[in-house]
């Protein structure tokens, strides 16, 4: 049996790369299948195309982790796959529509970063007080430091 990587999706117009969990939040494609749900690859997978139906075998993990195997159509049974790459069978045509439509209206686009605001004028660090400080090797925002702060007054600590 092969176990599915983690896959990125890619919208075929572009350059974006977006996560399958980033779509699946997107779109609302992420309730709980059961056994014997019928559902349709939505995404490629290790030997199995989009849109190829299957049939949920297995539904295995608990609270949040939840892993399915899929028997397809094609032949090929496919364990411990996430959620965000499933689809129930009846929804393929809509989840599909809608994540069209989210790319090509730009939910997934980068924000934009205003590198003018290194004056300290608006956001960036230096709005924060200065240089964000490195702990273990991660930088701590400067809103935090100043979230921190304000919390231990109020406490008088």
């Amino acid at each position: 049996m092969v176990t599915a990587p983690e896959l990125l999706s890619r919208d075929p117009a572009s350059d974006v790369h977006v996560s399958d969990a980033q779509i699946a939040a997107e779109i609302g494609n992420d309730d709980v299948l059961k056994r014997k749900s019928k559902v349709l690859a939505f995404v490629d997978l290790p030997g199995v195309p989009e849109g190829t139906k299957g049939k949920v075998a297995l539904v295995n993990g608990w609270d949040t982790w939840i892993r399915y195997t899929v028997l397809f159509d094609n032949g090929v049974d496919l364990g411990s796959l996430d959620r965000e790459v499933l689809v129930p069978a009846k929804q393929y045509a809509e989840f599909d529509r809608r994540r069209t439509h989210a790319f090509e209206t730009g939910a997934f686009d980068e924000p934009e970063v205003d590198e003018s605001a290194e004056d300290g004028s608006e956001g960036g660090a230096a709005a924060a007080g200065g240089d964000s400080p490195v702990v273990n090797g991660v930088t701590i925002p400067g809103y935090l430091i100043e979230r921190s702060k304000a919390a231990r007054e109020r406490l008088g600590g």
